[in-house]
């Protein structure tokens, strides 16, 4: 498994301050697009750090977010590594 392959588990507070965005703000990404719980202990809920970043990503190129489906297809794609023809 490559390092890309592997979750990253993040509380929302943790990804709210590492984005420099409001909590509030990071809070309703799961729930509107569909990023899956990966854990949670106690009160604490944890979510894949990848996919909030993807998140982030198109929201700050102004890109409609695509499906989790389609967002794990695009970071797998991004990851993958170029061939270039000689």
């Amino acid at each position: 498994m490559r390092d890309d392959d592997k979750v990253r588990p993040t509380t929302l507070a943790a990804a709210a301050a590492f984005f420099g965005k409001p909590w509030s703000t990071i809070r309703d990404w799961p729930s509107r697009y569909d990023s899956p719980r990966v854990g949670k202990v106690g009160r604490l809920v944890y979510y894949d750090m990848r996919d909030l970043e993807t998140i982030d990503a198109f929201k700050n190129l102004g890109k409609p977010i695509p499906s989790h489906e389609e967002r794990m297809r695009y970071r797998r794609e991004s990851a993958a590594p170029r061939v270039s023809a000689a």
